[in-house]
């Protein structure tokens, strides 16, 4: 979800005592009318003065200074969409809401809500940003997820698929990444994103952190965890970077790399081999047993199975029903049988309900680890897939917002 500006903020008091001076504030102007709202060049300014403390930046460089305040403008301009937007719907966050949130930024960071503040007005930025920044990010949360929470539905399908494809990664090279990403789509703006790139990563290299500038600077989604990419397997990168996250060590951060689509800066924070071609995969097993003529209750009971933790619960009401713990056995140990049973199911589901003679059964996959290392819970592969897919209705809902207004930009 389009959400960074939030977990923006919860960096800001992190960085404030190494940032920058206040920007200095020039005469007033006209930076954007989107719709009927004006932006202002002071708008501007003030988010821009946000971007570059909360981002641990030392110097504010004219390059620097020219990426804050496009980034701001563009911050803003989406702000004011969103913002309309949730007016429509009746979405409504009150002044104590924004305040409580930014207590809770403050604690998140040793400071009480008033000291974060001052903090903050002692750098220049004005304490209505701050809350104006909160306040959009969160209208914008309450609806995105009003409309889409309930009609996202992750099926065990895309559930198996993702797991499959995580195991099966797991035998090839691995890498804790981090990355920002700045987008550009003409000759010009690569040239500008390439240049802006660099001097990121030049003010990387004189201390500000590497996370910071992701949430202020990167327009991937992964920007609002700080450009964490979590451990990922070397085949699911991008075929230009592959080679250079090849070659990077641990604690190692790229040039600027061109993409197709935009410039991309990745750090190394770790790398493991894949586990060895043809290691184990352990899998543990449970079973339940009914009467076959239970069977169709048992098939009931079977789409409420999420995991091995309240199965007894689960069959409480179908009569004459066993749970029956296997354990955890090698999969290439278990009978030609159960691996046909198992195959294609994910972690936490069961298969479907199979009948022998007077009884009928299920097998619900408690866990798998290949080569010793565990794969994601059925539950972890479920949130994460429901967070991209929230994540690209969002920015769908947005693209479509800017599409359909009338934006005037005078920078």
């Amino acid at each position: 979800m389009n959400l960074k500006q939030v977990s923006a903020a919860a960096a800001l008091a992190a960085a404030l005592l190494a940032a920058p001076p206040a920007l200095a504030q020039l005469a007033e102007g006209v930076a954007a009318i989107v719709n009927d709202h004006v932006i202002s060049t002071f708008d501007v300014r003030q988010r821009a003065n946000l971007l570059i403390v909360s981002a641990g930046l030392q110097s504010t460089t004219p390059e620097i200074m020219q990426r804050a305040g496009a980034q701001a403008l563009h911050d803003l301009v989406d702000e004011r969409l969103e913002e309309d937007e949730a007016r429509k719907f009746d979405v409504s966050v009150t002044d104590a809401q924004v305040t409580r949130r930014i207590g809770e930024i403050a604690q998140e960071n040793h400071l009480t809500g008033e000291a974060l503040l001052a903090q903050l007005q002692s750098k220049g930025v004005g304490i209505d940003t701050l809350r104006a920044q909160i306040h959009a990010a969160m209208g914008w949360q309450r609806l995105m997820s009003g409309m889409y929470n309930s009609r996202v539905r992750i099926s065990e399908t895309e559930i198996s698929e993702a797991e499959q494809r995580i195991a099966a990664n797991a035998t090839k090279p691995q890498y804790l990444i981090s990355e920002i990403f700045l987008p550009a789509d003409t000759p010009q703006e690569f040239d500008q994103m390439q240049s802006g790139a660099m001097h990121l990563l030049e003010q990387m290299q004189h201390g500000a952190p590497f996370p910071l500038v992701a949430r202020q600077f990167s327009q991937a989604p992964s920007a609002a965890a700080g450009g964490d990419l979590g451990w990922i397997a070397a085949n699911e990168l991008a075929p230009e970077l592959q080679p250079v996250a090849d070659q990077l060590q641990a604690g190692q951060v790229s040039l600027p790399i061109r993409a197709p689509t935009g410039v991309y800066i990745i750090a190394m924070r770790d790398r493991r081999n894949g586990a060895p071609a043809g290691s184990t995969t352990m899998v543990a097993l449970q079973e339940i047993t009914v009467p076959s003529n239970h069977a169709n209750a048992l098939e009931r009971a079977q789409h409420h199975i999420q995991g091995c933790t309240d199965l007894d619960h689960i069959v409480a009401g179908v009569d004459g029903a066993n749970v029956i713990d296997l354990g955890a056995t090698a999969q290439s140990d278990l009978s030609p049988e159960v691996q046909a049973r198992i195959s294609g199911v994910a972690t936490g589901a069961a298969t479907p309900v199979a009948s022998s003679g007077d009884t009928a059964s299920l097998l619900v996959v408690c866990s798998r680890a290949t080569g010793g290392g565990g794969l994601p819970s059925h539950d972890e592969i479920e949130d994460r897939l429901r967070e991209e897919e929230m994540t690209m209705l969002a920015d769908r809902y947005l693209r479509n917002l800017r599409r359909e207004a009338t934006i005037i930009t005078r920078q």
